[in-house]
């Protein structure tokens, strides 16, 4: 079967690399050390453990690993630019009201109480 990095299988199945790195570490999956003392990971314990990040697709592991432009990629591109949007507004809300506030300001003359008196 073919073998994963860390990160590869981090992409192609829905789990982080720590958590991968963590298990590798606990014996909860098994892996091998390549020459560049990098962690090989057999896609067979991989699976056993992991779901596909495609869920309802039926991909092979190449396409998986070559595919670039995924559904997902594309939810959160436009997520990014629809908080990008909301940024913008909030900000000009914020500037708007520090100017609103620095104009009531001057308003808020400390006034004169008068003291108590005891007769």
């Amino acid at each position: 079967m073919a073998k994963l990095s860390v990160s590869a299988a981090a992409r192609v199945y829905a789990v982080s690399r720590p958590t991968i790195q963590k298990h590798l570490k606990n014996g909860k999956i098994s892996g091998e050390k390549d020459a560049d003392n990098h962690w090989q990971i057999d896609t067979s314990e991989l699976n056993r453990l992991y779901t596909l990040r495609e869920a309802g697709a039926v991909a092979t592991l190449p396409e998986a690993l070559t595919k670039r432009d995924t559904p997902l990629d594309d939810d959160l591109k436009a997520e990014i630019e629809v908080l990008k949007a909301r940024l913008e507004a909030a900000e000009a809300m914020a500037e708007e009201r520090g100017k609103r506030l620095d104009q009531l300001m001057p308003l808020l003359a400390p006034s004169k109480r008068r003291k108590w008196r005891f007769w």
